[in-house]
């Protein structure tokens, strides 16, 4: 039996597709009859919004294959970053409550959970993270249910970065440094068995909240998140050497980046586009706060911060300060 599994193909029935996918990455050898199975969805924005959020008919067809041989699915996503809204909005905004309610699925807000402090020393550097203990105790199979898109300040954000989101903590923009062993240890403690990318819409250019939305009509699929993006990467043809978090997760031994011995059942190529990303003034920013958790603190949670924020909206564009103002709105 092939220990890694990938799938890759154009949607032409979501629900069938959907199947086909699963069938081929042997989800029924991870979840077994009453099994607790906590799903990740991408809510990275308090409504859907497409490239940018997982497709909310996606994940109910897949509560639909899944909930008759399962024991128990629950759905689950924490508070958005800097408090810029709640799960809740958000479970609200993909009408996921129906969804959940119609298939028999639990909903969680996860930064409403009890969570516990996890460290481990990754790639030479200790780091620590928080995650709810629901996750850690009381789950049998994770599935990561990300979307496929850039990112400007990881490159990418697909099964392992959509991980970030378990970390509880709404400042958790406040704790980015050392992002990629921080999201090794996280992979390593929540070991998702099964990943769906949903590429029913793409997001180039500027990830994660806006950019060019792209129909792409894509499944991707897999039993391993660092095998899931590789190959999520390489069909956006973006370089696997500039997303840190992938190979940091297969140093550490989570996985494997070679598509060569990855049992895929389509060539993969025939579906490989050229995305890019662009980063803005801020992003550039940005990244000083992102490689230090003492100058997020200084700029984002501080008496420095109604300074900071009144200088930045002088050089945000006109899709960050949309963004911005919609965020208010929640």
């Amino acid at each position: 039996m092939d220990k890694y599994l990938a799938y890759i193909s154009s949607i032409t029935s979501l629900k069938e597709d959907l199947v086909k996918c699963l069938e081929f990455v042997d989800w029924k050898n991870q979840i077994t009859k009453g099994s607790t199975v906590f799903i990740k969805p991408n809510f990275t924005y308090p409504y859907y919004k497409e490239g940018i959020t997982t497709n909310p008919e996606l994940l109910r067809f897949l509560l639909e294959i899944i909930k008759d041989r399962a024991g128990d699915v629950i759905v689950g996503e924490s508070d958005g970053g800097n408090n810029s809204f709640s799960a809740d909005d958000a479970f609200k905004g993909h009408n996921m409550h129906n969804i959940c309610r119609e298939t028999g699925a639990d909903l969680v807000n996860l930064s409403k959970l009890p969570s516990v402090p996890v460290e481990d020393t990754i790639n030479g550097k200790k780091v620590k993270v928080l995650l709810p203990k629901l996750l850690l105790n009381d789950v049998d199979c994770f599935m990561s249910v990300p979307v496929l898109k850039v990112h400007v300040m990881t490159t990418v954000t697909l099964s392992i970065k959509n991980l970030w989101g378990c970390y509880p903590d709404t400042m958790r923009c406040l704790h980015h440094q050392n992002l990629s062993r921080k999201l090794a240890l996280i992979t390593k403690m929540l070991n998702p068995k099964l990943i769906i990318i949903d590429g029913i819409h793409a997001l180039n250019g500027h990830g994660p909240m806006y950019g060019e939305a792209k129909k792409t009509n894509l499944l991707i699929s897999s039993n391993n998140p660092v095998v899931a993006d590789s190959l999520g990467t390489a069909v956006m043809g973006i370089p696997l050497e500039s997303v840190e978090s992938v190979l940091m997760a297969s140093y550490y031994g989570l996985g494997i980046t070679d598509l060569d011995k990855v049992k895929i059942n389509d060539d993969w190529t025939k579906f490989k586009m050229d995305f890019q990303v662009k980063r803005t003034h801020i992003d550039n920013l940005s990244t000083l706060l992102f490689n230090s958790d003492m100058l997020a603190k200084l700029v984002m949670c501080s008496p420095f911060t109604p300074i900071a924020y009144g200088l930045v909206k002088y050089i945000r564009n006109a899709q960050e300060q949309n963004v911005v103002n919609d965020l208010k709105k929640h």
